[in-house]
């Protein structure tokens, strides 16, 4: 059986349990069915145990299942939030993007948007390495604009797309991806200095800058 097939059959078992059905039937992300061979080889892999009619997961299948779902969600929060694809283009992509991410790719991802807790569709996304890290070492974050301290420093990593009018805004503002900023000040409104101007936001679209921190 083919490697992205199993990453499959492992994703659909994580999100039935998520649903609360560790027994009932389940198709790949393609939507084709499994197949009762399907699941015998990969229980003979080793990846699944099956008892009473339930589907469990062992830790090598839970290992799998997580790094698949961990790039799933990934993806669809990249495709969401900076990439501003449309929702019936995202799913696709997505299952796609899931076979083909590695580790560090998925980590990278994961500290360019802050360290993410949910995909767009409030479900869980898997932790990994660098969220860990990013607890003990929160200068490595990114982070929307509005958490910065008054003084501070940073670097622009993405502007949301969630907003398209806001986009060709900041940009006519140099609020590009690279940029450097200060926050000038907090209150009464925030003021974002762009080299030597000086620019007053709101929170909320401060909100859609992310920035991570410099010395």
């Amino acid at each position: 059986m083919e490697v992205k097939k199993i990453e499959e059959i492992l994703e659909e078992i994580w999100i039935q349990r998520e649903r609360g059905n560790s027994g009932a039937e389940i198709s790949s992300c393609s939507g084709e069915k499994i197949t009762d061979e399907d699941m015998r080889i990969i229980e003979e892999a080793g990846y699944i145990k099956r008892k009473e009619g339930k589907i469990i997961l062992t830790d090598k299948g839970e290992a799998l299942a997580s790094q698949v779902i961990r790039g799933h969600r990934l993806a669809e929060r990249l495709m969401t939030d900076v990439l501003a694809i449309s929702s019936s283009q995202m799913e696709s992509n997505a299952c796609n993007f899931e076979h083909v991410i590695q580790h560090e790719v998925a980590d990278a991802i994961c500290t360019l948007l802050g360290h993410p807790a949910e995909c767009p569709h409030g479900r869980k996304i898997p932790s990994g390495a660098c969220c860990v890290n990013a607890k003990s070492n929160l200068e490595s974050v990114v982070m929307p604009a509005d958490k910065l301290l008054a003084g501070s420093r940073a670097k622009i990593a993405y502007v949301s797309a969630r907003h398209h009018e806001r986009l060709d805004r900041l940009a006519s503002l140099g609020i590009l991806p690279g940029a450097q900023v200060t926050l000038h000040q907090t209150r009464p409104s925030y003021i974002l200095q762009i080299g030597h101007a000086q620019v007053a936001l709101d929170k909320e679209i401060l909100k859609d800058i992310y920035v991570r921190r410099l010395a």
